[in-house]
């Protein structure tokens, strides 16, 4: 293995498992936020205002970031009746095509989400007074995520593990 493919490995590997720690750190926090929610509410009968906001906004982040691993690791779900019955060159041709329309995804994610998160930064939350954007910068960062994994993806070993 050249030293380039074995850095572009490596790169991709890391770059991976950090996004799959944040996803995971923020499904933490968002657990004990509701938890913490929900003892508020029925023990001490005062909810935190900026508490369901908050978890609102992890939630979302984590489904993001979900999107994005799965896709890197190809992983989703697919219905392959009619792909198993084509021939190797067949599949190898959708699985570029498969390739492209994700990296084509990717990028349309990084653009208009950009746009989008821009558009929305002058107003704000209702409970945090946060900029309304802070909710959709996953949006960009799931695009880059797509378009890293899927462009260098081939590096990686059968099943996306490095």
């Amino acid at each position: 293995m050249s030293s380039i493919k074995r850095t572009l490995k490596t790169f991709v590997g890391v770059f991976d498992n950090v996004v799959e720690s944040i996803g995971s750190y923020m499904m933490a926090v968002m657990v004990i936020i509701v938890f913490c929610q929900v003892f508020s509410r029925y023990v001490l009968r005062n909810t935190p205002a900026w508490s369901e906001e908050v978890a609102l906004l992890f939630m979302t982040a984590y489904g993001f970031l979900s999107i994005a691993t799965g896709i890197g690791r190809k992983v989703h779900l697919s219905i392959t009746v009619l792909y198993d019955h084509f021939p190797s060159p067949v599949q190898k041709a959708l699985n570029i095509l498969s390739d492209v329309l994700s990296v084509l995804f990717g990028l349309f994610l990084m653009i208009e989400g950009y746009k989008f998160t821009v558009l929305t930064w002058s107003s704000q939350l209702p409970a945090t007074g946060l900029p309304n954007g802070v909710q959709y910068m996953v949006i960009p960062f799931t695009g880059l995520v797509i378009v890293v994994d899927r462009l260098l993806g081939p590096f990686l070993d059968e099943g996306g593990k490095v």
